[in-house]
C-alpha cells in the first residue's frame, strides 16, 4: 500500500528518529518536549506520545530546529528566531525529502549529512557579474564593497557560499526596484527572498534571486524559460516559445541550451 511521505514523516516516532539522525545524537524526552513547545505542537491530542501527529508546518519547523541545533548547539532559540530560520531555509527541506526518497527507494540507510555536507563555494566576481546584469549597469567598487560589508563578508574574501551569493543577487534585484530606499535588515531580506509573494521584485527583474542564480549555474525548466529570457531583456510568452518550436515546459534546459534560446530570441527580435 503506497504511503504519502508527508503523512508518514508527521508521525511523532518517525519525525523524532529523523531529527536524531540530522542532529547526530539522541534526543531526550525533555528536549523533545521543549522542541514541541518551540514549534507550537505541545498541545494535548488524547494520544500516546509515540502516536502523536503534527501538521505539515510543525513538521517542517521541527526538522529546521534539528538542523539549527546541529549547526548552533548552544544558540538560544525562540519561536521568532526559529520562524525566521525556517522561512530562510525552507528550500533545504525539499532537498532532504528528495534525498530521503532516493535512499529509501534504493534500499539504503538515510544519511542526513549527504544532503548538505559541504557548501558549494562561488567566486564573488561571478556574483558581481550577475548583479551588474540585473542592475543593467556596472556596480562601482565602493557600492560593491558596501554591499559586502552589509552582509558581513570580509573585505578581501574571494569566494562565498551559495546562500550568500543568492542574497547578493537578491539585493541587486531589490535595489533595481527600489533605487532610493534603504536596504531592509539582512534577516528581512532573507525572508523576502524566500517569500512566495516576491513583493520586492518584478517579473522582469528576476522572478527570484535564488532561482536566477541557479538558472545561471545549472539551467532551468521549460516553465521558467520565459522568466529567464525576461531577465536577459527578451520579453517572450510561453505561447510564443511554443510557436518557435522544440519547446516543452517539462523539459530541463542546460546552461548551453539557455544560451541557444537567448541567441534565438535575439535573432527573432532583430528579424
Amino acid at each position: 500500500m503506497p504511503v504519502v511521505l508527508e503523512d508518514w514523516i508527521s508521525l511523532s516516532i518517525n519525525l523524532r528518529n529523523i531529527c536524531e539522525k540530522i542532529r547526530g545524537c539522541k534526543i531526550s524526552d525533555r528536549t523533545w518536549y521543549d522542541w514541541e513547545h518551540l514549534a507550537g505542537a505541545n498541545y494535548p491530542q488524547g494520544k500516546r506520545i509515540s502516536a502523536r501527529t503534527y501538521t505539515q508546518e510543525q513538521t517542517k519547523m521541527l526538522l529546521c530546529l534539528a538542523w539549527l541545533r546541529k549547526e548552533n548547539p548552544r544558540q538560544k532559540v525562540t519561536y521568532r528566531s526559529l520562524r525566521d530560520y525556517f522561512q530562510a531555509n525552507e528550500y533545504k527541506l525539499e532537498e532532504v525529502f528528495d534525498k530521503y526518497c532516493e535512499q529509501v527507494n534504493a534500499g539504503e540507510v538515510f544519511v542526513a549529512d549527504e544532503v548538505k555536507a559541504s557548501l558549494e563555494k562561488i567566486a564573488l566576481r561571478e556574483v558581481k557579474k550577475c548583479c551588474d546584469r540585473i542592475m543593467n549597469r556596472k556596480l562601482s567598487r565602493n557600492c560593491w564593497a558596501s554591499w559586502k560589508q552589509y552582509l558581513g563578508i570580509p573585505k578581501y574574501e574571494k569566494f562565498v557560499d551559495e546562500g550568500t551569493a543568492s542574497l547578493l543577487t537578491y539585493m541587486a534585484c531589490w535595489r533595481h526596484d527600489n533605487p532610493t530606499k534603504k536596504f531592509p535588515l539582512v534577516r528581512q531580506l532573507i525572508v523576502m527572498m524566500t517569500s512566495a509573494s516576491r513583493r520586492a521584485m518584478t517579473l522582469e527583474t528576476a522572478s527570484s534571486a535564488k532561482m536566477w542564480h541557479q538558472w545561471r549555474m545549472r539551467g532551468c525548466k521549460g516553465k521558467d524559460l520565459h522568466r529567464y529570457l525576461a531577465m536577459c531583456g527578451y520579453k517572450v510568452s510561453l505561447r510564443t516559445l511554443y510557436k518557435w518550436g522544440n519547446f516543452s515546459q517539462r523539459r530541463h534546459y542546460s546552461v548551453s541550451e539557455l544560451q541557444e534560446w537567448k541567441v534565438k530570441a535575439a535573432n527573432r527580435r532583430c528579424a
